[in-house]
């Protein structure tokens, strides 16, 4: 028989396969030793739901995946690990046997009745006499005895199984690094030399060591309570053990039916589908949509709600069978068990005995299986991790002869190569190249020319497939590899930097004295940074570590070459990424260290390269031109083309602002040592704050808006920038930002200075016309308070605003209480309270069970009156059976209204995370967090964890704490005494219990953060193993792990301890703590407070109820696990939008006339702080003026746009409509009165009814007819077969590019709004449809409307009223087609590039920027 331990409080494991709700099925770490006539049931059913999975999967799955055997997992154990894993495994064996030897010991403690009665035949029970007393306490003293060997067999097996588990994954992890780091480059190649290889091992690893330690001592322990289980059942009463194994299938059944529809439910439940309303926010905002997208959300949750409600239905029915049934079986034994106690074959002690060990082993078997997964994980992870182990290194030959001395001669002879990875396309066809001892060689060619692929075949990651590379005339093949890594100095774009201090990182994994270093690094023009630093030398860089700058992070990679003093350097465009005046100090450090070297130098930007000794031009893998600047612009060949394009793309560029952690005061100035007179800034008062740098921007502070101020401020041509009130000629220069680097070190936190305050005077002679918005050199994480200082005045109820809600930031972070759950669930106040009902009959069923099985013992021993003992036994045992038909009923009350209560509480959350996400603004999503994938995942799984955290725990509370209710009522009514004992142990018991649950959840968390810590120089040395490998620092990365892996080695020991002490102490409790309870009850029975037949109810009802209390707290730590996901429900739901989209105080006004402006605004996008893509932009759009916007990809012509629809709001400066801050309008009659047509045009999955009328969902057929006529769509609609009712497919992938063109348009046709946003999308479609999409447009854009075009293609701006050219976030150029072109700038530029038809397209070809 199996009464499955759901009755105390556990539920078997195959309750709610749905919600990831563990605390359901999460197995006790190991059996109470208390008396537990719970549950075979469950064991059997977990048992019979794993193979019924197994054979459903097993028709559908394809075959497994590869897997080493299961010895395999101890492939890397070596003699001690053998030690430890016998010495372990006696120890779990001799645990797992403890509880079952103590219920040996609980039939004898049963049997003291007989001395009772055979003292006293007459009275029949209940002369107390020293002899029961003695046997009390030779019984408590055993089981004190068997607490201590629970004590060391519980700390021997899980220190041994911990300690031979981090023994041996060491071992794993450390050779999978040794042959990660000798492969060759084309394995990186491949396999992507991102840290995923790295991630990859660690999670395989930690699979591997769960299977190892924690999960094999579990097993053994398990299986030993199995076996012991059975031997000692069928030795105390084999009859009694038969039955329980005969009705143990019956009990197996139910729970294995009810899980076989629970199966086909969960099957159809369709999570509902957020991600298509989320990825396409930008068009949902457009069309102010967002009512209908939580309509369809909510419907599509109802479908979920009703299948979650049908399982809460099975669930109930099932598992009240299930208990039903094994407490109906308990009944039948307890009955036969009559009918062997008046034959005399056994007495009642036996009987209990038996029935209890068989139901232990049943448990023990089941908790054994459930390590099964885990095996099955490790050993597939174990088959990787082996796999890769078992590669071959590298099959570069490393042997070789050295050169005495080099002179640098390098030549490449006739060189054929292409990558491993991808042999198809070669990328050096007959290559040749000569590099002259001691000169610099310039590499330039258009992109995939090939130029890159020298550095590599240099340094030998790679040999070419035909050709020879000689050095000094001999083949470096024939050279000692480490021998030429040390001749050849790296500087590459990406510098790489380990997880280790600066010192380490400029050595590299040489052995150099901290002279040499700082040497090394005072050439590299990088010694005054490191030793501005706090630590110096020994500050921590990395991911671990300090941020630095591009600039910084180049210098130490600059030293780390110095160092190596070597004969040859390679630079692969070093300072591509950097500003011109870290440029320039870059370059210096780079001059010195070329002199006296043979160079190569891989060039992408050519203003860069004009003092090198020779210019090699490379195209299509050949070598074309070779001479130096002059003599090649002589030849005009591909070199001055090449020059020709960059020049036309060199306007001033957009400026990457430094690291904002630096305080640092910028200035512009020309990029030419002529400029010296305009360093200094006219005013003192500049320096003093980097805050002050651009006050041209400010407003006075008294409080409204001064519209008028500045109608038509527009850039000034670039050509005649202002300075400090000077005018210079920046015509052909690119400006440069200086950085006063003297200042940085004097002020190292400058005090922000309330640049509100300060007087207006002041901002004349500053630099209206700086790239740089001061917001940007300041910290990111402030942005809101920044926004305050730069842009409009803010009002002081702004002030507040932001106060409040950088306060409710930080408070968020806490957990939700209780009662904010609870306020979400009162809705369903009735199906909680029936749910109660069900769950407080069921738990008081508990300690009511066993002192009807103590009522029965008792009668077994009580008479010799065979009628009496037939008369009691049958009563009481029809008694249970009455309690297993309630049980069936409780069970169902219990988990389908509970069951109803959560699924509506899950949906409710759903819908409002939902409206919530949809209130925040565009910026928002644009956050890696909140990408539409992790939050339809939040959507999906973090509001069941609402569901988990109040509805389930408030089940399983109810549950409980009625049966240890119940338990006291009946422990005080039978005897106040031992009552109060057995209370005074619960506390104990349940810190034991919460402490065994927290250390075991606890042990690997620790050590997992530690290794996650130690792969990060992993990560890095794979991120760059170019680098690793040019500087021969594999060894030295190798080292570095080891050394850490000792460390956690040494930390995980001692844990190991104090885990398995922790572990074998709080057993100890719980055998210690029954042993106290039957010591008190000797004593009470010896001096007469209490009959002994009362004091073993007393004696069991106790048992069995400390197991219920100890149980929830079992829970603590999947509560504490599942917090993070509550807080970031709430997070969401309570998040205050930066720009409010329900703010109904906000201005409607009943028509527009269309006037926009944009003031000078300066604009960066919050995901890329520190990109500035406008820069006091200013625009001026009259009403019903059409504008094209033009400009080379990047200029920032998309971010007007996304400024208009206010999906971002400016960093500084206003957007106007109709002479009023866009920020005045409400939100979403903004929108309403915005047309706007992507670049890439958002089709939904419905009909192409639908999706026009989504514009506008009141429109009748005719005006919907009539909108795709103008957009040109209505003919190729027709010409469908189910013509508007086509279903467009998944994300309308039946449509042509220029089809869903024009439905977009149709859409905006139909929404007729005042002002027209074009992003004109014809750069992605084909020119056929490209000249029906242009006719839509165009009769589009006739309408008097005010409209913005983004304009890709020269057809279109014939017909505008004005062109405005961009170029790094500033108007450049502006007037009509024909002034442009005779101006001949940058439009006509544009326009040549742009042959026949795109620009945009075509330059970003040309452009070697």
């Amino acid at each position: 028989m199996m009464i499955s331990r759901g009755l105390f409080g556990w539920s078997p494991p195959h309750i709610q396969p749905l919600t990831p709700v563990s605390e359901v099925s999460e197995p006790p770490e190991s059996p109470s030793p208390y008396l537990d006539p719970s549950a075979e049931a469950a064991a059997a059913a977990a048992a019979q739901e794993q193979e019924e999975e197994e054979m459903e999967e097993a028709e559908e799955m394809e075959p497994p995946p590869a897997a080493v055997p299961f010895s395999g997992l101890f492939a890397c154990a070596d003699r001690f690990d053998w030690v430890l894993m016998i010495v372990g495994s006696l120890a779990a064996a001799a645990h797992g046997t403890a509880l079952v030897v103590y219920l040996h010991y609980f039939a004898k403690v049963i049997e003291v009745l007989r001395i009772g009665q055979s003292s006293n035949p007459s009275a029949g029970i209940g002369n107390p006499s020293a002899e029961q007393y003695q046997r009390f306490k030779e019984l408590a003293l055993s089981i004190v005895y068997i607490a201590v060997g629970v004590f060391a067999a519980g700390w021997i097996e899980v220190s041994c199984w911990i300690l031979t588990g981090e023994r041996q994954t060491a071992v794993i992890r450390s050779r999978y690094v040794q042959v990660l780091l000798n492969q060759d480059m084309s394995f990186f190649d491949t396999y992507g030399n991102n840290g995923d290889i790295v991630s990859q091992v660690l999670s395989d690893v930690l699979l591997i060591q769960s299977a190892l330690s924690e999960k094999v001592g579990n097993y053994i322990h398990n299986m030993a309570t199995f076996f012991s289980g059975l031997v000692i059942g069928f030795v105390n009463c084999w009859q009694i053990a038969l039955i329980t194994l005969g009705t143990g299938p019956f009990i197996v059944a139910a729970g294995g039916i009810s899980n076989i529809f629970l199966h086909r439910l969960a099957e159809n439940i369709q999570d509902a589908y957020a991600e298509a309303a989320i990825s396409y926010v930008r068009t949902l905002y457009a069309f102010t949509n967002e009512t209908l997208a939580k309509y369809s959300y909510a419907t599509s949750l109802q479908a979920t709600l009703r299948y979650g409600i049908l399982i809460s239905l099975v669930q109930g029915l099932g598992l009240g069978f299930t208990y039903g049934l094994a407490i109906c079986s308990c009944a039948l034994q307890l009955w036969v068990g009559r009918f062997l106690v008046t034959h005399g074959t056994a007495h009642g002690g036996e009987i209990i005995t038996a029935l209890f060990a068989v139901i232990l082993s049943g448990l023990g078997l089941n908790q054994a299986a459930t390590n099964f997964y885990s095996f099955d994980q490790g050993r597939i992870a174990a088959y990787r991790l082996f796999e890769m182990i078992s590669r071959s290194p590298s099959t570069t030959n490393y042997d070789g002869n050295s050169l005495p001395s080099v002179h640098g001669n390098i030549e490449f002879r006739n060189v054929y190569f292409s990558y491993l990875s991808r042999p198809e396309i070669p990328i050096l066809s007959g290559f040749y190249l000569t590099v002259p001892a001691k000169k610099a060689v310039a590499l330039v060619g258009r992109n995939g020319s090939g130029k890159s692929s020298i550095i590599p075949l240099m340094e030998r990651f790679y040999d070419p497939t035909l050709g020879e590379v000689l050095l000094d005339g001999e083949n470096i093949k024939n050279l000692k590899l480490e021998w030429l890594r040390s001749q050849i100095g790296l500087v590459t774009q990406e510098p790489a930097l380990l997880s280790l201090s600066i010192r380490d990182n400029i050595a590299y994994g040489r052995d150099a004295t901290l002279d040499q270093i700082e040497e090394a690094a005072k050439i590299a023009h990088a010694h005054t940074f490191i030793s501005s630093l706090e630590k110096g030398y020994e500050t921590q860089v990395g991911r671990a570590g300090l941020a630095l700058t591009e600039e910084q992070k180049i210098k130490l990679s600059i030293a780390r070459a110095v160092l190596l003093n070597p004969s040859i350097l390679l630079l692969d465009e070093v300072t591509g990424g950097l500003d011109f005046e870290a440029e320039r100090a870059v370059q210096e450090a780079l001059d010195l260290l070329m002199l006296g070297r043979s160079t190569i130098i891989i060039a992408r930007r050519l203003s860069l390269i004009r003092n090198a000794d020779y210019i090699a031009v490379m195209e299509e893998g050949q070598l074309v031109e070779m001479g130096t600047h002059d003599e090649l612009l002589t030849l005009d060949g591909l070199y001055a083309e090449l020059l020709k394009c960059e020049e036309a793309a060199k306007l001033p560029r957009r400026m990457p602002i430094r690291n904002y952690k630096e305080t640092a005061t910028f200035q512009i100035e020309k990029d030419s040592s002529a400029s010296h007179s305009f360093q200094e800034p006219s005013s003192p008062k500049m320096l003093k704050s980097p805050s002050h740098q651009r006050v041209g921007i400010y407003r006075p502070t008294d409080g409204a808006f001064d519209m008028q101020e500045s109608p038509n401020t527009r850039s000034p041509p670039p050509e005649k920038m202002i300075e400090n009130g000077l005018l210079i000629d920046t015509g052909d220069k690119e400006p440069s930002i200086r950085r006063q680097d003297s200042f940085e070190k004097r002020l190292p936190e400058l005090p922000k200075i309330d640049v509100l305050s300060a007087n207006r005077q002041t901002s004349n002679g500053s630099d209206p016309e700086s790239p740089i918005s001061p917001l940007l050199t300041s910290d990111p994480k402030n942005e809101r308070s920044h926004s305050q200082t730069f842009s409009r005045p803010l009002s002081h109820s702004d002030d507040i605003l932001t106060k409040v809600r950088e306060g409710k930031d930080t408070q968020h972070r806490k957990a939700p209480s209780f009662w904010r759950l609870a306020q979400l669930s009162f809705a369903e106040w009735l199906y909680a309270v029936l749910g109660s009902i069900g769950a407080a009959i069921f738990g008081s069923f508990n300690p009511l069970l066993a002192y009807v099985i103590a009522l029965i013992v008792t009668a077994y021993y009580g008479s010799d009156n065979h009628h009496h003992l037939r008369q009691e036994v049958d009563k009481w045992c029809l008694i249970i059976a009455c309690m297993g038909i309630v049980t069936v009923v409780a069970n169902f009350l219990q988990h389908f209204y509970f069951g109803i209560m959560g699924e509506k509480m899950t949906e409710r959350v759903r819908r409002m995370m939902f409206s919530a996400m949809l209130r925040n603004e565009v910026g928002w999503f644009d956050d890696e967090e909140n990408s539409a994938d992790t939050l339809s995942m939040r959507l999906a799984n973090d509001a069941t964890f609402v569901r988990a955290a109040f509805s389930n725990r408030l089940s399983i509370f109810i549950q409980d704490s009625t049966a240890v209710i119940v338990a006291v009522i009946i422990g005080m009514l039978l005897q106040w005494r031992l009552a109060l004992v057995a209370l005074a142990t619960l506390p104990i018991l349940t810190v034991s219990a919460i402490a065994q649950k927290l250390w075991l959840a606890g042990f690997s968390r620790g050590i997992q953060e530690m290794h996650r810590k130690a792969s990060l120089v992993l990560e890095d040395a794979v991120r760059n193993i170019y680098t690793v490998v040019a500087f021969c620092a594999g060894n030295k990365v190798m080292e570095l792990y080891r050394y850490q892996l000792n460390k956690i080695f040494k930390q995980s020991f001692l844990h190991g301890m104090a885990i398995g002490f922790a572990f074998g102490f709080s057993q100890f409790l719980l055998f210690a703590c029954n042993a106290l309870l039957l010591w008190y009850t000797a004593i009470s029975v010896r001096d007469g407070h209490m009959d002994l037949p009362t004091a073993l109810k007393e004696y069991m009802v106790f048992s069995f109820a400390t197991f219920a209390l100890v149980e929830p707290f079992g829970l603590a730590p999947y509560i504490l696990k599942r917090r993070k996901s509550l807080t970031s429900v709430f997070e969401i739901i309570d998040r205050v939008p930066k720009i409010d989209p329900d703010d109904n105080s906000a201005l409607k006004p009943p028509n527009v006339y269309g006037s926009i402006e944009l003031k000078n605004v300066d604009f960066c996008y919050p995901s890329r702080p520190e990109v500035l893509i406008l820069s006091n932009f200013s625009l001026k759009v009259n009403g019903g003026q059409t504008v094209a916007v033009v400009g080379v990809s990047g200029s920032g012509k998309s971010t007007i746009i996304s400024l208009m629809e206010r999906f971002y709001d400016p960093v500084a400066g206003q957007v106007l409509l109709d002479g009023r801050d866009l920020k005045l309008y409400n939100l979403r009659w903004l929108r309403n009165h915005l047309g706007l047509v992507q670049q890439e045009p958002i089709i939904f999955s419905t009909t192409i009814r639908e999706n026009i009328i989504y514009a506008r969902h009141n429109a009748s057929e005719a005006e919907m007819k009539e909108a795709a006529r103008i957009a040109n769509a209505h003919h190729f609609i027709s010409s469908l077969p189910h013509g508007y009712d086509t279903h467009v497919g998944m994300r309308g992938v039946d449509l042509t590019p220029g089809q869903k063109q024009r439905i977009a348009i149709a859409r905006v046709v139909l929404k007729n709004a005042p002002i027209l946003l074009l992003d004109e999308a014809s750069s992605s479609i084909e020119s056929e449809s490209s000249r029906v999409v242009q006719e839509a447009l165009d009769t589009l854009i006739m309408g008097n409307k005010t409209t913005i075009l983004i304009a890709h293609r020269a057809a279109m701006m014939r017909h505008v009223d004005n062109i405005v050219v961009l170029n790094g976030g500033r108007i450049v150029e502006e007037g009509s087609h024909d002034t442009l072109v005779a101006k001949n700038g940058l439009y006509v530029r544009l326009m040549q590039t742009q042959q026949p038809h795109h620009f945009g397209k075509g330059l970003r070809h040309h452009r070697l920027v």
